[in-house]
């Protein structure tokens, strides 16, 4: 199947609230300046899939943009980050937690979704040999059919994550139904904190930043784990063209002092929490419990935020049973999706599942150094 490309872009705000499903979907590649405004457009919209966070990560030359037009409406788009195979040609382009096919509004279409990746595969692995990669959103609502469609096209499931577990809590819901749905034991937790006058306040500028990171640094300096994170990204985040995909930073204060703080992706139906920080009084405090409650109360007020996304737990039993008490009777929790993978050729194949099991071990070998050096060989090899 050929992709057709569109001769032209079209204003997002041209669209209309109606669809043809049987027009044609056509594409058109996007530049830089103009891919967030079309991104936000989106319910599916996360910083992966965003411009300001991946032109802080990725030279330019590396990423593509393609939005996917039927008629005169943009019906789904995706940032393509791409690595190239040096001197064989060829390389890997991968879709992180997109396409973006859902948009504010119009009806969720599955049949948008598959031909976008239908489009997507002949554009990378059929027409320039990539190794094309998409890695899949957990979702409470979409993740089996979205894992269906690329089946349906005909991607291989390929890498699980370590640590694929994730927990949302439900904010499509009252705050008097958000609380009843907190397990017990959270829920008398949430109580004797609410007793310890914390104050909670966003402060989404350079104070609140600043504030924010001298919490977060001496945490990790406190701690010495391993932060593989884009945390070195949130300044530059906080100042993005537009003003939906600017994260928000919550304080917890006692007493005058910072205790507690989070960062947090609240642009689309999806908030995700990006980063958190304590300090030693914290924890006696509970003051984890008032944080999060805090950013759910904000949730709640949105007109299109659906689920607050914890992240994983790893192997912390402690986060685990705090995320799931969190989560409720109301929330839900997704095991994340393998990665999927489609070649055209044997030598993207070979050469793409090799790159693969390369990362992979690569991020095994330096988790295990550091913690060798933390915790010593022994407690080190026995996790």
């Amino acid at each position: 199947m050929n992709a057709s490309l569109a001769t032209s872009p079209l204003p997002v705000d041209a669209v209309e609230t109606s669809l043809n499903l049987d027009q044609d979907l056509v594409y058109r590649f996007v530049d830089p300046e103009n891919w967030d405004q079309i991104a936000v457009e989106f319910l599916d919209i996360l910083h992966e899939q965003s411009e300001c966070f991946n032109a802080l990560r990725w030279a330019p030359e590396q990423l593509e943009r393609i939005a996917f037009y039927k008629g005169e409406q943009v019906v789904s788009a995706a940032m393509v980050l791409k690595m190239d195979f040096p001197i064989v040609g060829g390389g890997v382009a991968v879709v992180k937690w997109g396409p973006l096919w859902r948009r504010h509004d119009l009806p969720v279409e599955p049949r948008i979704l598959e031909e976008t990746v239908e489009r997507l595969k002949d554009i990378y692995a059929i027409e320039r040999d990539y190794f094309l990669t998409f890695f899949p959103r957990a979702d409470p609502d979409i993740s089996e059919l979205e894992v269906s469609t690329f089946e349906k096209c005909g991607f291989v499931a390929g890498e699980e994550l370590a640590s694929p577990l994730r927990y949302f809590v439900n904010t499509d819901i009252s705050l008097e139904d958000l609380r009843a749905s907190l397990t017990q034991k959270w829920r008398y937790n949430l109580n004797k904190a609410e007793k310890n006058n914390l104050t909670c306040r966003f402060a989404n500028d350079a104070e609140g930043h600043e504030a924010f990171m001298q919490l977060y640094e001496a945490m990790q300096n406190r701690k010495d784990f391993h932060d593989t994170s884009a945390i070195g990204t949130l300044k530059d985040l906080m100042e993005a063209d537009e003003l939906a995909l600017r994260p928000e930073i919550l304080l917890v204060e006692y007493e005058d002092e910072l205790v507690a703080g989070a960062a947090i992706d609240s642009t689309g139906e999806r908030a995700v929490y990006l980063y958190g920080a304590t300090n030693n009084k914290a924890l006696p405090l509970n003051a984890g419990f008032v944080m999060h409650w805090a950013i759910a109360q904000h949730l709640v007020k949105s007109p299109i935020c659906r689920w607050y996304d914890l992240g994983g737990a790893d192997k912390d039993c402690h986060l685990h049973q705090f995320k799931r008490g969190f989560v409720g009777k109301k929330g839900s929790t997704v095991i994340t999706p393998r990665y999927y993978h489609y070649g055209s050729s044997i030598k993207s194949r070979i050469l793409g599942h090799m790159l693969y099991f390369a990362r992979r071990k690569k991020g095994e070998i330096a988790r295990l150094v550091h913690d060798v050096r933390t915790k010593g060989p022994k407690a080190a090899f026995a996790d």
